[in-house]
């Protein structure tokens, strides 16, 4: 993050607690106290059932022009992503529109996308990033880009959890259950770190929608999605790919050896019945 000539710290610290009056502001949930945060939310599998071996999950990624104007006062005054507003609208964007630079659509094995900056700064203290579809090593301009993730998110150990986005400059992570979600967001122009829901949810087997968004402005980039299952792990892990899948696979069947057993025992109840109603 770089905050733009005309814009101090102290302007910057006064929108974040603006956002934070106004509970679009998540406020960080440091490691240390991860595993200490109370269950205060249920929320039933968005599909119920036992799901292994995922496959990854879907990302779209657009990068603007610097001089692009998004629909945000600072981004009309500067140029480029200062929102999550402007990152809707250029997600939208497409090859002829003004201000579009280039854009990119692939399936990633986990959600753990950061530009060469973040690599440079911050591999040893967060580990290192894969780059976006959008760019290679090297490549000189990898600033105002937005990336949406979708997919589905497979529990296979019921218990507390929570889920931590690691990201430069903002994003919006949902996570759908049946009937019901949580969110949260982070608006504006921030330096990288690990923001999680404020209180645990509890989870069953099954499978989670969500959808991720999040963007970066200038210099350091990254979209991160972690999560960790209380009382096994105190740390965010980066959900692996064995866990998310792209849409919504087959359940696992039971194993030959329970539906035989389970066939056997509706046999044997069938006799009983039979028996119990044949005549004395």
């Amino acid at each position: 993050m770089r905050v733009a000539t005309g814009i101090s710290m102290r302007g910057v610290r006064a929108m974040l607690a603006a956002f934070t009056a106004a509970g679009l502001l998540i406020l960080t949930v440091p490691p240390a106290r991860a595993g200490t945060l109370a269950v205060s939310v249920s929320l039933a599998p968005y599909i119920a059932g036992s799901f292994t071996g995922g496959n990854g999950v879907n990302s779209h990624w657009v990068q603007v022009q610097h001089d692009w104007k998004g629909p945000s006062a600072s981004s009309q005054l500067y140029d480029g992503i200062y929102s999550l507003a402007d990152a809707n609208v250029a997600l939208g964007l497409t090859t002829g529109d003004p201000g579009f630079l280039r854009s990119a659509d692939a399936v990633m094995g986990t959600v753990n996308a950061g530009n060469d900056g973040f690599n440079t700064l911050y591999t040893a203290k967060w580990g290192a990033a894969n780059l976006p579809p959008l760019f290679v090593t090297g490549d000189p301009n990898q600033e105002n880009y937005v990336g949406h993730i979708t997919g589905y998110i497979a529990v296979t150990t019921p218990g507390a959890y929570n889920f931590g986005v690691l990201a430069d400059d903002g994003f919006r992570f949902t996570l759908f259950g049946a009937g019901a979600s949580e969110s949260m967001a982070l608006d504006g122009l921030n330096n990288p770190d690990r923001w999680g829901f404020g209180n645990n949810l509890e989870l069953s087997d099954g499978l989670y929608r969500f959808d991720l968004v999040g963007y970066n402005r200038l210099d350091v980039g990254v979209l991160n999605l972690g999560w960790w299952q209380a009382p096994n792990a105190s740390t965010f892990g980066i959900i692996p790919q064995s866990h998310l899948y792209t849409a919504v696979p087959a359940p696992v069947p039971l194993p030959a050896a329970v539906w035989l057993m389970g066939s056997g025992l509706l046999g044997l109840l069938g006799v009983a019945r039979r028996r119990t109603a044949a005549p004395a």
